[in-house]
């Protein structure tokens, strides 16, 4: 009885290991340069009052004098505009 368990268990282990293979041979090859701005979270961006580094999609997007900034937080942006009125 507990060899036909085991056995079963097994045979399921491997059918799922067998899908998930054959689902990442079918699923679609992107090239590293097709990448959008909006897929690329990890794209860092310093800020130009205190240095910090922060990723894009957080970071808070201010256009000062037609250029754009990114802060790490609406105080940092609140202090460039200050040292840098338009």
């Amino acid at each position: 009885m507990y060899r036909l368990l085991l056995i079963v268990l097994l045979l399921t282990v491997l059918y799922f290991l067998l899908r998930q293979m054959f689902r990442g041979f079918n699923a679609p090859i992107r090239d590293s340069r097709d990448k959008s701005k909006n897929e690329e979270p990890d794209h860092m961006v310093e800020d130009p009052v205190c240095h910090t580094f922060v990723p894009k999609q957080i970071a808070v997007i201010e256009t000062i004098g037609g250029r754009e900034y990114c802060f790490c937080s609406q105080e940092c942006a609140v202090r460039f505009r200050s040292e840098h009125p338009v």
